[in-house]
């Protein structure tokens, strides 16, 4: 199967995908993608996919001890990690192209022949509890966490991928790497290569991955129910600043509403930019957006750390409230766009970000898809952001961390949507003063007659 416009083409070898995009950079990137994330466990287990991922990865290989490994990486100025996420996991390799033959290998057998070290097993074991400990007393990694926790409870979203204390201090060597193993099927897995190398030379070099079975896996979903009304969850902390995450619904990747939707948290992310930070300085980085890392369930995002929570969060609402109503200008459309298609290919320019981006969107949409995406960011209307805008926040999950005793918890579940404003039709808010004075004049006339 091919793509016209990238070059871009897939095949498989005994039931395994590869997707290969040629590129005349002097780099290949080689991303082994596994499907599920935080679906392929529980929660006394979270973390295992990271801890296994790093073992295979750092700690050499059956045919290279890690030193042999790490000098012959080192050597070639080339680098092999692995990263654990909501909806997928990675190893991936980055290297020169006329190192690829020599580090192909090292890729291949670290996937395939992992040494399985008990002794490097237990160190990366400490490293990751003594990160996680890190990272609870970092108020937004912890404040990231709780929001997931909150919103995503009793769902495989409020596993942690980089796992609990907990969680990490229970697993041993030998049940880590059962875990491994039964990854290691065609129907979990998928290979993206972004480089400069033939398709016959791809095609030999598979051969290495012989470990993965042929076994066709029907993928698990699991439902999440939309936020409904305001919620809001609170964790007193003595910290020099109060943190705040609210996340809102959204559409599935690949909709109609999606890109509508992207575009449209942008815009109120900027509008929101200046009236939190420059108008009222009440925050360094206030934040509205669609994440781009989760997949199966996404969501909005709006963030802001202040040492004042009831104004910042009062003016998060009456920007989403004065977006549903009067909607974002056209210009506000025009501008976004020129901005949006820089950031994205802007975002493009490494062979390692392109292998990344065609995988998320194999497993979301197909690449073939994915590669239309900028497409529909040029065809987008006015009309269609102010509607979508609209459709997706109506309700926050709130998740606050900080002096509690501060908060006045009716700005956090005061009503975005009210009667009068469920079925009013979204206008740009620069259409003429004489449609506005119209508009006027009918809503006294309302009010008389009552």
């Amino acid at each position: 199967v091919n793509a016209q416009d990238s070059g871009t083409y897939e095949f498989d070898v005994n039931g395994f995908k590869v997707i290969h995009k040629p590129s005349k950079k002097k780099v290949v990137s080689a991303k082994f993608f596994i499907k599920g994330g935080v679906n392929n466990y529980s929660k006394e287990t979270e973390g295992i996919e990271a801890l296994a991922l790093q073992w295979v990865t750092q700690s050499g290989t059956k045919n290279y001890p890690k030193d042999k490994f790490n000098a012959l990486m080192e050597k070639t100025g080339s680098s092999l990690g692995s990263v654990s996420n909501q909806d997928y996991s990675t190893i991936s390799l980055n290297c020169l192209t006329q190192f690829w033959d020599d580090t192909w290998p090292l890729m291949a057998d670290a996937i395939c022949n992992p040494s399985y070290d008990e002794a490097e097993f237990d160190n990366l074991k400490s490293q990751m509890i003594a990160n996680v400990q890190q990272g609870e007393s970092d108020p937004d990694t912890h404040l990231r966490i709780s929001a997931m926790s909150n919103r995503f409870a009793g769902t495989p979203y409020a596993n942690i991928p980089d796992g609990s204390v907990t969680s990490l201090e229970a697993m041993d060597a030998a049940k880590v790497k059962a875990y491994y193993e039964s990854l290691l099927v065609s129907g979990k897995t998928f290979l993206v290569v972004v480089g400069d190398i033939s398709k016959n030379d791809l095609r030999a070099k598979l051969q290495d991955l012989n470990c993965i079975k042929n076994a066709p896996v029907k993928p698990t979903m699991f439902a999440v129910e939309s936020i409904g009304k305001s919620r809001y969850n609170e964790e007193s902390r003595e910290i020099a600043t109060n943190y705040i995450r609210g996340l809102m619904d959204a559409p599935k990747i690949g909709t109609e509403d999606e890109m509508s939707t992207r575009v449209a948290m942008s815009i109120f992310s900027d509008r929101i930019w200046k009236e939190i930070r420059t108008k009222r300085n009440l925050s360094y980085a206030p934040a509205a957006f669609y994440p781009t890392g989760i997949l199966q369930h996404p969501y909005l995002a709006l963030y802001v750390s202040t040492d004042k929570p009831n104004e910042a969060v009062q003016v998060f609402i009456d920007e989403i409230k004065k977006a549903r109503k009067e909607g974002f200008t056209p210009k506000e459309l025009v501008d976004k766009k020129g901005k949006y298609l820089t950031q994205y290919y802007m975002g493009q320019e490494t062979n390692s970000s392109q292998a990344e981006t065609i995988g998320k969107s194999e497993l979301t949409v197909g690449w073939q898809a994915g590669e239309k995406t900028m497409d529909k960011v040029n065809s987008l209307t006015p009309d269609q952001i102010n509607k979508a805008f609209k459709k997706y926040t109506s309700a926050i999950d709130w998740t606050y961390l900080g002096d509690t005793s501060i908060i006045d918890k009716e700005v956090f579940l005061s009503k975005i949507e009210d009667a009068n404003m469920k079925d009013m039709k979204v206008t740009p808010k620069n259409d003429s003063i004489k449609k506005k004075k119209k508009k006027k004049k009918k809503k006294k006339i309302k009010t008389l007659g009552k």
